[in-house]
């Protein structure tokens, strides 16, 4: 009796100790389900904040009476980059009615998501056995004080492993026997035309207006109605429009010691943009177009209206035969995307031919030798080259400071902020 009752004693102290691992290794298990799906819905929402048009499931969508995923939680970028979020309703700095949420969906091995554009989330429902992770995420300002700048935001992802409301509260909290784990990351926008060029056209090598005339104007006093900077010479027929009472020739920046510097056009282009040609191209804030067999104002503007605040990348050459882009809609991001068009931003590897219409935004050509057609295009707001810039036709280029501005502040990339990140 005595061995038996040292037996059941170790049977006891065994079962004990398995238990405990079992009820350990689920804690485990749920706590590491949690902390993968808050950090799932930090990435997501990142990438959501550089995609295009989304429906009300987050879903991409080509219906243009829809907004982007940007659009929806940030109401308005201003002169200086500062962010005013939605719903800024709460102390705490959060836009509460605004969260967009997802649920995993075992059965068909899916997360379906929900992007409200008012209302508070509501998750479709999923009847399918099995785990059910949750996330929720919301964005803050970094203090809530209204006077302090706010061009870097902080985004919060609270993940529950399983589907609970008390996980889609503005102030979360797991049901009884699951877990939930909060992570954060501070992201900014990283702007698509970082450097504003300081004329209407910008070109490394030699301008020639060719029999033109090539007009180009520029009436901003704060670049002192620059219209044209180069590294080498100018020629041909140019006509220069500047500040009232600046004589033409006062207006040209011909052999300027700063364009002869660069030497190329892609270290011309990392001082103006900040980055390689080919991390521009990269980064998930770009539109690429295969342009090998060219591509025209078509093209172009569907890639635009798909893709709001979006820079253009065409590999190849573009033929301009329409009008591109419009002029900037004041207000919020919502009402310039669902407008009938915003400036747009544009990266050509080859040459551009004006041909016709207006441009409402910036063209940097890529290529050696930039031959800008014989056509009579209008392009408002400004033309960089990388190389010599050439042709025939009498376009003009008129330098507006709105459009540049507006491609400064509210087109580009949204990316972390180094050492800006939490996972407690």
């Amino acid at each position: 009796m005595l061995l038996f009752f040292l037996m059941a004693l170790v049977a006891v102290y065994t079962s004990r100790n398995m238990i405990f691992e079992q009820r350990t290794s689920a804690n485990q298990y749920r706590s590491s389900q949690a902390f993968e799906a808050a950090e799932a819905g930090l990435n997501w929402a990142l990438a959501q904040l550089n995609g295009g048009r989304i429906d009300t499931a987050c879903l991409h969508t080509t219906d243009t009476t829809q907004t982007s995923f940007r659009a929806r939680y940030i109401d308005t970028i201003d002169a200086l980059g500062n962010v005013t979020l939605k719903d800024w309703t709460t102390p705490a700095g959060t836009n509460a009615a605004l969260m967009p949420s997802c649920i995993f969906d075992p059965q068909a091995n899916i997360w379906r998501c929900d992007c409200p554009n008012a209302a508070a989330p509501t998750l479709p429902s999923v009847t399918a056995a099995g785990a059910k992770p949750i996330f929720r995420v919301r964005f803050e300002y970094l203090s809530a004080a209204p006077n302090t700048r706010r061009d870097v935001i902080r985004i919060v992802s609270a993940g529950c492993s399983r589907a609970d409301p008390a996980c889609l509260a503005e102030i979360p909290s797991a049901p009884p026997g699951d877990a939930m784990a909060i992570v954060s990351a501070l992201v900014t926008l990283r702007s698509g035309l970082s450097t504003v060029p300081g004329a209407a056209l910008t070109a490394l090598g030699n301008v020639s207006g060719g029999a033109g005339p090539l007009r180009l104007t520029n009436l901003d006093p704060v670049t002192q109605g620059t219209t044209v900077l180069s590294g080498g010479d100018v020629t041909g027929t140019v006509a220069h429009s500047s500040l009232p009472g600046t004589p033409a020739e006062e207006s040209v920046g011909a052999r300027d010691t700063r364009l002869i510097g660069f030497a190329s056009g892609a270290r011309m282009f990392g001082a103006l943009f900040g980055m390689a040609p080919a991390t521009y191209s990269d980064q998930p804030g770009a539109v690429r177009l295969d342009c090998a067999a060219g591509c025209n104002s078509v093209t172009v503007n569907a890639a635009a209206a798909q893709s709001p605040g979006k820079m253009i990348w065409i590999s190849g050459d573009l033929n301009m035969n329409g009008s591109i882009g419009a002029a900037p809609t004041p207000g919020s991001l919502a009402a310039s995307e669902l407008a009938a068009g915003r400036p747009v931003m544009m990266v050509v590897t080859g040459s551009a031919t004006l041909s016709a219409g207006t441009l409402f935004g910036v063209i940097h050509s890529l290529a050696a030798t930039w031959d800008r057609g014989v056509g009579t295009a209008v392009v408002r707001g400004a033309l960089v080259g990388g190389g010599d810039f050439g042709g025939s036709g009498n376009q003009q280029v008129i330098y507006e400071p709105e459009i540049l501005n507006e491609l400064r502040t509210r087109s580009g990339t949204f990316v972390r902020v180094p050492g800006g990140w939490r996972d407690f």
